[in-house]
């Protein structure tokens, strides 16, 4: 899939980056998150321009979120029970409108960057029935910093591509990317909303 992923975004560049991370953040199974890694790595090359691709991803993200808002807002929890992948039960259920109470609009930004959060953003803001001006704002930053830090993560690797694929290969390397990318992005939120379900747990 990489090597796929890598020729559209080489001879296509932001055609590719725009439509593959809207849908992606309109729940679609599209990979949202290496497409823009695999957009910075070619930045790193040379190939596209920076700021062009954290403007693409962001106006992408964006829109996408706008759109999952309206689908949350119009068919809620029902839509959110479909997406197999979340294995939405009644705990995490509870959890995340409890984790919604806690931040607020804020919550919208935040679950940017958790990996299974990120693609369902807008529909959770539009099922907690959050207030559209501040979902506006906080959907942007939201777009805006998950569009750069992925972006600048596959910068980072496309400078340094060459040395670290003598050291371990081109398909690991990949794999090491997009984990790491996960690890950065999701590490601090899932804490968070750990933290918060210990603390609202019943004993």
């Amino acid at each position: 899939m990489f090597h796929w992923l890598h020729s559209l975004l080489f001879h296509y560049g932001y055609w590719v980056v725009f439509p593959v991370v809207f849908l992606n953040n309109l729940c679609f199974p599209v990979p949202g998150d290496t497409t823009l890694v695999g957009a910075g790595f070619l930045v790193g090359k040379g190939t596209l321009s920076l700021w062009a691709v954290i403007a693409t991803g962001t106006a992408a993200a964006f829109l996408g979120g706008n759109g999952g808002y309206w689908l949350g807002s119009r068919y809620g929890l029902l839509l959110l029970k479909k997406i197999h992948l979340l294995q939405i039960t009644p705990q995490r259920v509870q959890q995340l409108e409890g984790f919604s109470q806690r931040f607020g609009a804020k919550a919208v930004f935040l679950a940017r960057f958790v990996a299974l959060l990120h693609p369902v953003t807008g529909i959770l803001a539009g099922m907690w029935k959050t207030p559209l001006r501040p979902f506006l704002f906080y959907n942007l930053a939201g777009s805006a910093g998950y569009a750069t830090i992925y972006t600048l993560i596959g910068y980072f690797f496309g400078q340094r591509w060459e040395l670290f694929k003598g050291w371990i290969g081109p398909v690991a390397l990949y794999v090491i990317i997009i984990a790491v990318a996960l690890l950065v992005l999701g590490l601090f939120l899932r804490h968070a909303i750990h933290t918060f379900s210990s603390r609202n747990s019943p004993p």
